[in-house]
């Protein structure tokens, strides 16, 4: 059997030190007819004047040996072809995205092997205007989606006009292969494509920036330029002026280390040289075409040589890009780039510190810096990672993996936009510096009892994080592995952002995979180019100008945080508890920053770790909000052309903030009841969302069913879900009576005290949870509620009371309650008093009153304000049922009989209650109806009758 013709021509490379002859790649002549069509064969020349045949069908790579079968056997009525440059739409369908882009939008999670095929159709050559390399054409876009594109290229043949123009190539920096993305429609009714606070009312950079002062190093950030530095225009940093070398587990191992050693093979065995020295002599030579970089390339990695076929490379200079272009890059920029690349020990003398897992550190570098190393990671020079079990957990930085394998258009676009980066940053040196941050947050967090509201919203359905979250916290949407399928398949939102801002891809060399508590923040990369489309579709559009002005540390006003989402494969689990408070967790991470809230930005986000990654959209939205809230930010939200999606955010986040004024941890645990009533009782996805869930239960429009009607569900999830304080009690009733007025008929107080002696500082935001209305409440059954309640007809609330309210009723009643409790608490400290509103128990109360009244035939039932003390664990307990006798004596005894033990004084209750871990404490003060008094006795199981 033969060997290919292209395995032959690479077994040429056998001397390292040789230049291959620079012969042409075969191009293999390939013709379809095809029936009832018109012939679809253009030819054109090049260098040598050789006919090539180009066949534009989509999934096909014209001219290439590996599809040189398949067009042959391509059923034309299956072809989908352009009209004026774009796919004829049909009924029904949207043409801007494809329906099967999750499954397209590949994230190169560990040991996953995505398709290759994704979209291999190439554009046919346009008429426009050749323009030197570097520089941006507009064109009309030509493209069309190849058959792996999903819905967009699976349509019926007659829904498509089989045509095929001639057109001419644009060169590789133009905009003309671009497929535009759905943009936004003039709006005819005047409406606003947004929601929320206006975006000018959200905190951005410059404007909320902390002062900085000169640049320098530290234990925890990394400088490797000299320092102290301030930013200067025309110059960048300086490096330092002598090489050293780290070649540990710690840090970067470089291309130029004397410890990087190559084996050669001479008459007397082999012999270990620097690798670095055959990497400049082969980097010093005349690379005039893609054959001499293949063998350049191969040079210095000789045992790839086998699985480095370069098909993609080839296919790009040979057949996407036109023939000037190819010359006009090989004479200019490459050149440039070969001297970029051996400034590596020079530019990059300080060691490069690895940001590994568990450790929250910075790395600050010169963008000089960062294009001398990814030059050398264009010419694959970084000891390969992966091959050992210690970097198993980095990504790889070299472009091998783009350079391999079957060529499609999406890496045809990924070359563009890194090319043109190489042909920007050599035309002329960037002067700026970028930071990495490894964020790790090893502290936990009580989601469950969280008492911070939400903050602000703007939500629309128009624009993107990178062109409209100017100033904000931008969020990647990453792969735990750093950018994801950058460097090879799969192009979404992180390797799109990675693309047009390759400053990004450096993070790769340095940043272990991500761990669940941790994330990553870029600041200061620099966008390079324009592009439309996504996924399959994606297309580079031509040079972009970021105008984004810089802080005195050179960095561009671009803060962009990587943090990776959890991948479902079963929709439903993805609402398990600890999967919400690990995403909670993760997005916090992100979001937090040890600064005074001033200072900081709003996040921009959107639908993050939905797609592929098989999250809820509006569950991915609702923990995004709370995450920002914790870590008091506004978020600025954009849902891509999904106005439902939109008007829900916005509604559900008014009613969360204006109607009911609900904490993070009531968010969590209604999520968790989402999960339980809704969620495991459903066939697959459940047609009520969580938004839905929400406002339904509350407004009453939930149907009943036989065991959580809208009444009893209420009732439950005010009695264990309270509302903003740090009183972890969620809702409660005191006793055998209720609520805290110290006079009124019936009262219960719940305080939470923690010891002045305490060194941990209280965070606990003490506000009222409710704009109440002090009218009078109605019972349901006619039995008047105390005048100082809060309006109320069924379940639990539980008020805060404010010790400097604007009522001064409600001062009164801060004020009588804790000036008792202070008697014989002097050394306490009152965190929170609240009071309880429980209707189904005042009216026992109240019934149990009228009832002892009419007994004792003169009206006093001898009420008395008594505290009860008690452990965390049981607070929710006594605040759903009330206290119970028959857990009397559990803990210390029942030394007078089996019943609910009171103090008169608070020390005493003081002894009964148990810190919690926060070093707080739980006291009720209820209102009890205590009758007649006798000593009691162990063995009493009630209480005797008079005449004992």
């Amino acid at each position: 059997m033969s060997e290919p013709p292209l395995k032959k021509k690479r077994r040429t490379i056998l001397d390292f030190y040789q230049r291959i002859s620079r012969t042409k790649c075969e191009v293999v002549k390939d013709k379809v007819d095809l029936k009832g069509t018109q012939e679809a064969h253009m030819a054109t020349s090049n260098s040598s004047g050789n006919a090539l045949t180009s066949q534009k069908l989509p999934g096909s790579i014209p001219g290439s040996e590996i599809d040189k079968n398949d067009n042959k056997n391509l059923d034309p009525q299956k072809t989908k072809l352009l009209r004026d440059g774009k796919c004829a739409p049909v009924e029904g369908k949207d043409h801007t995205k494809s329906t099967q882009e999750a499954n397209m939008a590949n994230k190169n999670l560990p040991g996953s092997t995505p398709e290759s095929g994704e979209s291999n159709n190439v554009n046919e050559n346009s008429d426009s205007k050749q323009t030197k390399l570097g520089k941006a054409a507009s064109s009309t876009d030509k493209s069309s989606p190849g058959p792996d594109d999903g819905d967009i290229c699976e349509q019926e043949s007659e829904d498509w006009e089989e045509t095929l123009d001639s057109q001419s190539s644009d060169n590789f920096l133009s905009s003309s292969r671009a497929i535009p993305i759905k943009k936004p429609t003039p709006r005819k009714d005047g409406s606003q494509a947004w929601k929320g606070i206006p975006v000018k009312g959200l905190k951005k950079m410059p404007d909320c920036e902390e002062k900085l002062g000169p640049l320098k190093g530290s234990e925890s950030h990394v400088v490797l330029f000299q320092t102290p530095y301030e930013y200067k225009e025309q110059s960048p940093p300086k490096p330092y002026a002598h090489y050293k070398d780290k070649w540990d587990h710690y840090h970067v191992r470089m291309p130029c280390s004397d410890q990087n050693e190559f084996p050669v093979q001479e008459k007397h065995g082999k012999k270990i040289v620097r690798r670095w020295d055959i990497i400049t002599r082969a980097l010093s030579g005349d690379i005039k075409d893609i054959n001499d970089l293949e063998a350049a390339i191969i040079s210095y990695s000789h045992r790839y040589f086998e699985k480095w076929d370069f098909q993609t490379l080839h296919y790009f200079f040979t057949k996407d890009l036109e023939e000037q272009e190819c010359r006009e890059f090989f004479s200019k920029t490459m050149k440039k780039m070969q001297k970029l690349a051996q400034k590596l020990p020079h530019l990059c003398s300080h060691p490069i510190p690895l940001l590994k897992k568990g450790q929250s550190k910075s790395v600050t570098f010169s963008q000089q810096q960062i294009a001398c190393l990814l030059a050398n990671a264009f010419f694959c020079t970084f000891p390969q990672r992966n091959a050992k079990q210690r970097f198993s957990e980095f990504p790889s930085i070299n472009f091998s993996s783009l350079f391999t394998g079957k060529p499609d258009s999406v890496k045809m676009e990924k070359l563009r936009c890194i090319l043109h980066y190489f042909t920007r940053v050599c035309e002329k040196t960037p002067c700026g510096t970028v930071t990495i941050t490894r964020m790790h947050k090893s502290e936990s967090h009580n989601w469950d009892e969280m008492n911070t509201h939400l903050l602000g919203l703007h939500v629309s359905s128009e624009g993107t994080i990178e062109d409209d979250g100017e100033g904000m916290l931008q969020v990647d949407f990453a792969n735990k592995f750093l950018g994801g399928g950058v460097l090879s398949h799969g192009c979404v939102q992180e390797e799109i952002r990675f693309l047009i801002c390759p400053e990004m891809i450096i993070s790769r060399l340095i940043t272990e995979e991500l761990a669940p508590n941790e994330a990553l923040v870029m600041r200061g990369c620099e966008r390079f180019s324009d592009y439309d489309g996504y996924s399959s579709t994606f297309k580079w559009k031509g040079s972009y100008t970021d105008k984004t002005s810089r802080d005195q540390w050179g960095r561009i006003y671009c803060e962009v945080v990587a943090i990776d989402a959890l991948v479902f494969r079963n929709y439903k689990s993805q609402f398990n508890h600890d999967f919400v408070l690990r995403e909670l967790s993760k997005a916090y991470c992100g979001f937090f920053r040890r600064l005074p809230q001033e200072h900081l930005p709003a996040v921009c986000t959107g639908n993050w770790g939905c797609g592929a990654f098989g999250g809820d959209c509006r569950l991915k939205a609702l923990i995004q909000l709370m995450a920002a809230a914790h870590a008091r930010r506004d978020v600025c939200y954009f849902t891509y052309d999904d106005e439902k999606l939109r008007d829900d955010f916005y509604k559900i986040h008014s009613y969360l903030t204006t109607t009911n004024r609900f904490s993070i941890g009531d968010l969590v645990k209604i999520i968790e009841e989402y999960r339980k009533n809704i969620i495991l009782k459903s066939q697959g996805k459940p047609e009520m969302n969580i938004f839905e869930f929400i406002l339904r239960i509350f407004d009453g429009s939930l149907e009943n069913t036989d065991e959580y009607s809208h009444s009893s569900y209420e009732m439950r999830f005010l009695k264990e879900s309270g509302r903003e304080s740090s009183f972890s009690s969620r809702g409660a009733t005191g006793g055998v009576t209720l609520n805290v007025n110290w006079e009124s008929e019936s009262n219960t107080a719940s305080l939470k005290s923690t010891s002045k002696s305490s060194t941990s500082r209280q965070y606990s935001q003490e506000t009222q949870i409710q704009k109440l209305d002090m009218s009078t409440a109605k019972s349901p059954k006619g039995l008047a509620l105390p005048s100082h309640w809060a309006p109320i007809e069924t379940g639990v609330v539980s008020v805060l009371l404010d010790p400097n309210d604007r009522k001064q009723t409600i001062r009164d009643e801060y004020a009588k309650v804790a000036k008792h409790f202070e008697k014989s608490m002097t050394n306490a400290e009152i965190k929170s008093i609240k009071r309880i509103q429980n209707v189904l128990l005042w009216q026992h109360y109240a019934l149990r009153k009228k009832e002892m009244e009419g007994k004792s035939g003169v009206g006093n039932v001898n009420e008395m304000h008594l505290y009860h003390g008690t452990i965390p664990d049981t607070v929710e307990l006594i605040c759903e049922e009330n206290f119970d006798f028959r857990n009397a004596g559990s803990r210390k005894g029942a030394l007078y009989g089996q019943g609910t033990y009171f103090a008169l004084e608070a020390k005493i209750s003081d002894s009964y209650a148990h810190i919690d871990g926060n070093n707080h404490k739980f006291m009720f003060v209820a209102q009890v109806l205590v009758g007649k008094i006798c000593l009691g006795i162990a063995e009493y199981k009630k209480p005797p009758y008079l005449d004992e």
